[in-house]
């Protein structure tokens, strides 16, 4: 086979755990294997009716054409009232980057605004593309390890610690995959106060907003003098269940959403003009949808209970209780470094988690892909019955 000499810079990367793991999954089912996933970030709903009916309108129309980059003005005018109401702010639809989903919004932004030698803090346990992204775009990541004992989040003492003079980003994911930890106001003031000399830009990855159980607290809500600093990064996919739609949006200072704008133009030129006027239904005020989406949280939030009172009956393990999104992330030590059912040991989360597939057949992700070894990530985002079922599975191969 010819071997092909590829840019340097894709030798520190590391693919994506939750695809590869997704991946896994359909080569098994597609043998027949009947395997319940807690693997993939995704909810289970399907996307709701109104915003279906706004795709299918526009095919009829024949709005399947090119649309300006950064998005068609109506959703961002959409979107700008949308972040203006959250954050208690004024952001014009300049200020806004309709993108191909939040993923691709905050890959934007890491290109727009990192040179190599720059530095992204990026408090572990992280989202897995978090890491590769700012690698991607030159910077080194830089990761203080938060912990069960402040609930995932990072400490003031953590983040003074973690600046330098190269930090150019700090990354905020509040409700956060994959631990569902969400910051409380004080706690975002705390940190705010420590970046006050800083010259950091924060990027406060807020996908999961529609997703807490407890108070939500916004980082410009609570300093607001950050503004001019701030990229907000959020999406439909989560909240409306429009994953396969693509739609996220970058909202920040004019220069920096311009310069988002501009690599745009060069990539992927636009979101799908289809899911963009889908997404305006989303973005339009309307009381029924939102009731839909309380809905959908009021649904995770039972789910949530439900696992985590099964897993509570599991020797080996322990759970902190997660504020937010639609994750538990279990600490799994006790079960390593000692026989499981068939005698096998395991010495990583991610080794459990390879046998959990395997004999098992529920697929998680392991720990080590979000910079927390000894713990494994699921997503509640599925039935209650295959809670039950695949919590058992778990039981019981670990018995």
């Amino acid at each position: 086979m010819k071997t092909y000499r590829l840019a340097r810079r894709l030798a520190q990367l590391e693919p994506s755990a939750t695809a590869a793991m997704n991946a896994r999954v359909q080569q098994l089912r597609a043998e027949g294997v009947k395997v319940i996933s807690f693997s993939v970030g995704e909810p289970d709903f399907n996307t709701p009716e109104p915003i279906k009916a706004a795709g299918i309108d526009a095919l009829n129309k024949n709005l399947t054409h090119y649309t300006p980059a950064g998005g068609i003005v109506e959703l961002r005018k959409a979107i700008a009232a949308r972040v203006n109401a959250d954050q208690g702010l004024t952001y014009t639809a300049n200020q806004i980057c309709v993108t191909t989903g939040a993923k691709e919004g905050l890959y934007l932004a890491f290109q727009a605004l990192c040179d190599e030698g720059d530095e992204a803090i990026i408090p572990a346990p992280y989202w897995v593309s978090y890491i590769e992204q700012a690698k991607l775009a030159g910077a080194t990541p830089i990761t203080p390890m938060t912990t069960d004992a402040t609930g995932f989040r990072l400490t003031p003492e953590q983040l003074r610690e973690a600046l330098t003079p190269r930090t150019k980003i700090v990354v905020l994911n509040s409700p956060s995959n994959p631990t569902g930890a969400v910051y409380s106001a004080a706690e975002l003031r705390a940190l705010a106060d420590v970046l006050q000399d800083s010259e950091a830009i924060i990027i406060t990855d807020e996908i999961y907003d529609a997703i807490s159980y407890v108070e939500y607290a916004r980082w410009l809500q609570v300093a607001p003098e950050f503004a001019d600093r701030t990229l907000i990064v959020n999406g439909a996919s989560k909240a409306y269940a429009m994953t396969g739609w693509r739609v996220g949006y970058v909202a920040g200072p004019l220069p920096i959403v311009t310069a988002i704008k501009d690599i745009l133009s060069h990539t992927s030129t636009h979101t799908a003009s289809i899911s963009q006027y889908a997404a305006l239904v989303a973005y339009t005020p309307n009381a029924e949808l939102d009731q839909t989406v309380r809905d959908m949280a009021a649904a995770f939030l039972k789910r949530r209970d439900l696992i985590l009172g099964l897993l509570a009956e599991i020797p080996g393990i322990t759970c902190a209780v997660p504020d937010g999104a639609f994750y538990v992330f279990p600490n799994i030590t006790g079960l390593l470094n000692r026989p499981l059912k068939n005698g096998t040991v395991c010495t990583t989360s991610d080794e459990l988690n390879n046998y959990l597939l395997d004999q098992a057949h529920i697929a998680c992700v392991g720990g080590e892909s979000f910079g927390a070894p000894g713990y494994i990530r699921f997503s509640y985002a599925t039935s209650e019955a295959d809670i039950i079922e695949g919590v058992r599975r778990f039981r019981e191969s670990v018995s």
